[in-house]
């Protein structure tokens, strides 16, 4: 990172540098959306339902190794932003080296604990006898590409974390456009179906590790040093890695197994179809959700940078800032899901009876969506201040506190209508608990801007 990127985060005006982030980290989060989304188009129109289903099944798998990626990537990205913002570059580096060692181990060990007993967590995340071979066809080739993904992310949130979301972005957008080019000629041309499909990611998933390799290798562009004199592991940076980070873990992984206890009561209380409906709101959900993430990830180095810097004034500015982008993407969405439903769940497939089912499920889904980007932006902006545990608090009440309770006891009085008004009652519930705690935070960022002009 030059200094004139140290600079903006100290003294650019807090909007525009708001912009200048975030906007790479939305595109770069639009784009990386369009991995399951254009996996679920080709394999919807050239697998079928079933093929759709499956991935369903596998995705939980695949959050979970991504949620520790994230993890380690938010939690390290926190410490590197704050601790450039105090000048502590030594503690910066030693940060990024513990990250990359964290990430190939957790990937490596989701990577052999997957290949042992495949069959058995597919099974457990909601298999039905039908839908097993093609969910087994897909993780198969997916657990290849874990690795990968753990080094390429983590690696990711640190050229976030230095104010180089530019690079982020373009790491993102050659893997997609790497996998949106090879899934059409693995899965028709080549006629590998539902294999071909992940083929296509794994490839594009070691096209993305190798670009951040090179720009903290080779590129000479990163004021944070990549090399192994700073990737011996130390404890105190593993304890704060995976303390910051615990809320974005807690908020992917219980997502992770809350899709596989909504698969399993999809099949109690519905089909192999309500699976494939589920399959195609997940998908288009994600496209509205990870721009929001992206804001989010804009927010954090900047409220890092300027809270290490006790620039409180700047850290609450751009706090509210971030909240209200987030809210308006939501809306955004809320509004798409609301009115246009068919058009959305027309891009995932042909099969009428499919069609009919995901448009009414949707508007039943969407409907308190635009409360969740206040939800996220709020719980992200503890993880830049450092403070894991009320960050973890906030995915706990979305993900857990809320939804599971919901999930169990609607479905009995409504059936597997029950199962889609468990989203928007969490998310209603969440809302209100983010409310209370992001007041309180942004009026202790008040007072002690205060005390500092007394």
């Amino acid at each position: 990172m030059s200094m004139d990127r140290r600079e903006l985060l100290a003294k650019e005006r807090v909007g525009r540098l708001l912009w200048r982030l975030s906007v790479p980290a939305v595109i770069g989060m639009l784009v990386q959306a369009s991995y399951n989304i254009v996996d679920a188009i080709f394999i919807g129109r050239g697998v079928g339902p079933l093929g759709l289903a499956g991935t369903t099944i596998v995705f939980p798998i695949q959050l979970l190794a991504s949620s520790l990626a994230v993890t380690i990537g938010v939690g390290g990205a926190s410490i590197i932003s704050r601790s450039l913002g105090a000048k502590k570059y030594e503690k910066a580096n030693r940060a990024l080296g513990n990250m990359v060692f964290l990430s190939l181990i957790f990937s490596t060990t989701i990577l052999i604990t997957g290949s042992l007993a495949q069959q058995r967590l597919l099974r457990l995340f909601g298999a039905s006898p039908t839908i097993l071979p093609y969910a087994e066809e897909y993780l198969q080739v997916i657990l290849m590409g874990l690795p990968f993904v753990g080094f390429g992310m983590s690696l990711n949130h640190a050229a976030r974390s230095e104010g180089n979301a530019r690079v982020a972005m373009i790491s993102m957008i050659i893997s997609a456009v790497m996998n949106m080019i090879l899934d059409p000629i693995f899965i028709f041309v080549l006629n590998m179906g539902i294999r071909g499909a992940a083929i296509a990611t794994v490839i594009s998933q070691i096209a993305m590790a190798c670009w951040m390799g090179y720009y903290f290798l080779l590129s000479g562009n990163s004021f944070l040093v990549l090399a192994l004199r700073y990737g011996q592991p130390q404890l105190e940076y593993i304890k704060e890695i995976l303390s910051v980070g615990a809320a974005e873990f807690v908020r992917m992984a219980s997502g992770s197994m809350i899709i596989v206890f909504i698969n399993n009561s999809l099949i109690h209380y519905g089909s192999d179809i309500s699976v494939a409906v589920y399959g195609i709101l997940h998908r288009a959900l994600s496209f509205s959700f990870l721009p929001i993430v992206g804001v989010s990830q804009g927010l954090q180095p900047i409220l890092g940078f300027n809270y290490g810097a006790e620039r409180y004034d700047r850290a609450r500015d751009v706090a509210r800032l971030a909240i209200i982008a987030a809210s308006c993407i939501a809306f955004c969405a809320f509004m798409v899901g609301m009115f246009f439903p068919e058009k959305v769940v027309r891009l995932f497939t042909t099969d009428l009876l499919l069609i009919k089912e995901a448009s009414a499920s949707l508007r039943i889904v969407i409907t308190a969506y635009f409360l969740v980007g206040f939800q996220i932006t709020g719980s992200s902006m503890f993880q830049a201040l450092g403070k894991g545990r009320a960050s973890l608090i906030l995915s706990l009440t979305r993900q857990v506190i809320f939804f599971l309770p919901c999930v169990v006891i609607l479905p009995r009085f409504f059936l597997l209508k029950g199962i889609w008004l468990a989203f928007p009652t969490a998310d209603a519930l969440a809302f209100l608990v983010t409310v209370t705690l992001v007041s309180r935070q942004l009026g202790a960022l008040k007072m002690e801007r205060s005390e500092q002009n007394q």
